[in-house]
C-alpha cells in the first residue's frame, strides 16, 4: 500500500549531508580491472598463438610454465621473438606451479605465490585504469587454478581481477 504525503517546504528543514567513509561501498565498482587472459601452450596450435599475442599490442606477457618452449605446429622461437618485437610486447618468465592444490596449505601457499608474481607485474607497468597481460600456461586446467588464487583475495581491495581462456581459445569451450 502506497501512501501519500505532503511535501513540506524545505526550508522548514535542515538537511545534514555527511561525507561518505572512504570504507562505503559504492553503487559502482569503480576500482580498476586486472585482466588475466590465459593461453594453455600444450592445447594450442602456432598460428592461434601468433594470433593471440598480435591482439596484444604493448602488452605483458607472462610466461609461468617452468620449461619454456615454443615449437608448436607453425612456429619456433625465433619468430616468437620477432612476433614479441614487433608488436613491442614485453617477455616476462615467471615460472609458477598451478597444479591443482591437494590441500588448503598448498592452496594458500599458491595463491600468496601467483599474487606476488602478478602484483610485480602490475607494479611494474603502473596501471591507470587497469592492467591486462597475457600468461602462458601449460594446459587448460591451470587457468581455473589462477582463477581460484586470485579470487576474492583478503588485503586486495583495490583492484578486480577476472581471469580467463584467452578468446583465441573459444573453440576449447573451457574456463
Amino acid at each position: 500500500m502506497l501512501r501519500l504525503v505532503e511535501p513540506s517546504p524545505c526550508s522548514d528543514e535542515t538537511f545534514q549531508v555527511s561525507n561518505p567513509s572512504p570504507k562505503q561501498l559504492s553503487l559502482f565498482d569503480l576500482r580498476p580491472v586486472c585482466r588475466v587472459l590465459c593461453l594453455p601452450m600444450a592445447d594450442i596450435h602456432g598460428a592461434t598463438f601468433a594470433r593471440a599475442i598480435s591482439q596484444c599490442r604493448r602488452g605483458i606477457v607472462l610466461d609461468a610454465r617452468a620449461y619454456p618452449y615454443f615449437d608448436l605446429p607453425g612456429l619456433n622461437r625465433s619468430m616468437v621473438s620477432r612476433l614479441f618485437d614487433e608488436l613491442s610486447c614485453a617477455y616476462v618468465q615467471a615460472p609458477l606451479d598451478l597444479r591443482p592444490p591437494r590441500d588448503q596449505a598448498s592452496r594458500w601457499h599458491r595463491r600468496q605465490v601467483v599474487r606476488a608474481a602478478l602484483m610485480e607485474q602490475v607494479k611494474n607497468s603502473s596501471p591507470g585504469h587497469g592492467w591486462s597481460a597475457i600468461v602462458l600456461l601449460n594446459h587448460v586446467p591451470e587457468v581455473s587454478v589462477m582463477d581460484e588464487a586470485l579470487r576474492g583475495l583478503a588485503g586486495d581491495e583495490d583492484r578486480v581481477w577476472h581471469v580467463q581462456l584467452h578468446e583465441a581459445l573459444a573453440p576449447l569451450g573451457t574456463n
